[in-house]
C-alpha cells in the first residue's frame, strides 16, 4: 500500500504543478511566447532595451505577443501585472490614450474568448505598471494569453518589458470537504497529509471531518482518490 500511495502522490504532484503553471514574460523568460513583428527578435536585449512594441502598423497588422497553450483547469481569474514602456513621449504627435494595452485569453487554437483593457493614466513617464484582471470561463480548460494594442500606432505604441501572471482561485469557505491541513482552500498539501494519515494512523494536524472526502463515514484510500479527482477536475471550492 505504501508504494501505491507513494507512486500516486508523485504523478499527481506532477499533474497538478503543471495545471496551475501560467507562462510569464521576462528578458530571462520568454520561451512561452511568440511576437509577430519578423524584423525584431524575441531576446533578452531586445525585451530589456523596450522593442517588443505592440501596436497597429499602417498595414494593419497588429503586432502582439502570444502565449504557448496552459493549462488553466481549476482556475477563475488571471492576474496580469505588466511593465509598458511608452518610449515616444516627447514626439509631438503623441497620444497617451492610444496606448491601451488589451489583455486577451483565446483558446488553445486562439479564437477569442475574453479581454480586458488597461489604459495608462500617467502622463510624462515612459515607465507604466499595469495592472489587469481577467476572468477565465467556465468550462475553458486550456487557453493562450494575448497582449495587443489595439489603438496603438508606430508613435502612440507601447513595449511590453515584462508581464507577470497569477492565477486567482475561488474563495475558500469553512468546512471545505477535502481541506485536511484547515488552511481553508484544497490543494496537493491536503492530499499529502490524507496519504500520512493512512500510512501512519497519527490524526495530529489534520482534520478527519474533512479528510472524509467521499462522505462515506470512513476516511481510506478512497478519499485519497476522490481528493485527487477533485483537483484535477478543477472543482474544489
Amino acid at each position: 500500500m505504501r508504494g501505491i500511495l507513494f507512486s500516486l502522490l508523485v504523478s499527481i504532484t506532477a499533474v497538478f504543478s503543471l495545471a496551475q503553471q501560467l507562462p510569464q514574460f521576462t528578458s530571462d523568460d520568454y520561451q512561452n511566447w511568440s511576437y509577430n513583428n519578423p524584423g525584431i527578435e524575441l531576446s533578452t536585449g531586445n525585451i530589456g532595451s523596450g522593442m517588443i512594441s505592440l501596436y497597429v502598423d499602417s498595414q494593419g497588422r497588429a503586432l502582439m505577443l502570444t502565449s504557448t497553450p496552459f493549462s488553466c483547469q481549476g482556475i477563475d481569474s488571471i492576474a496580469a501585472s505588466v511593465r509598458w514602456y511608452t518610449k515616444s513621449i516627447h514626439n509631438a504627435n503623441f497620444d497617451l490614450a492610444k496606448t491601451a494595452l488589451t489583455l486577451a485569453i483565446d483558446d488553445a487554437h486562439g479564437n477569442p474568448i475574453d479581454s480586458v483593457t488597461c489604459v495608462p493614466t500617467t502622463p510624462g513617464t515612459s515607465n507604466h505598471n499595469l495592472e489587469l484582471m481577467l476572468p477565465v470561463p467556465q468550462g475553458v480548460t486550456t487557453a493562450r494569453l494575448r497582449l495587443v494594442s489595439w489603438t496603438g500606432n508606430v508613435i502612440s505604441s507601447g513595449a511590453v518589458k515584462r508581464a507577470l501572471f497569477t492565477a486567482i482561485t475561488a474563495q475558500p469557505h469553512d468546512n471545505i470537504k477535502g481541506d485536511v491541513d484547515g488552511n481553508h482552500e484544497v490543494s496537493i498539501n491536503d492530499v499529502t497529509l490524507l496519504i500520512d494519515y493512512l500510512l501512519t494512523s497519527n490524526p495530529s494536524g489534520i482534520d478527519l471531518d474533512a479528510a472524509d472526502v467521499d462522505a462515506d463515514g470512513n476516511v481510506n484510500i478512497s478519499d485519497v482518490t476522490a481528493l485527487i479527482d477533485m483537483l484535477l477536475q478543477g472543482v474544489a471550492p
